[in-house]
């Protein structure tokens, strides 16, 4: 399922209100959308964390990022 950048800001919202922290995982290696940059969703535990439903979906890595939650860190 593809999100919206509304849907993604919302996920974002919803957990820093709860307090976990989600983790967003940015890809270009996603079988369900070969040829394009994806970011998936985690909710941060002590087991590593679990995947949520959906993805943000864009043709290059810069229209990934406008797409993201606003005010995350990057990590390499």
């Amino acid at each position: 399922m593809r999100l919206t950048p509304a849907d993604a800001q919302m996920m974002e919202d919803k957990a820093a209100a709860r307090g976990p922290w989600l983790i967003w995982m940015v890809t270009a290696a996603d079988m369900e959308y070969p040829g394009k940059v994806t970011a998936r969703a985690q909710v941060a535990d002590h087991q590593g964390g679990t995947c949520l439903p959906g993805a943000l979906v864009a043709d290059t890595l810069d229209a990934l990022r406008a797409m993201l939650p606003t005010e995350l860190t990057r990590r390499d």
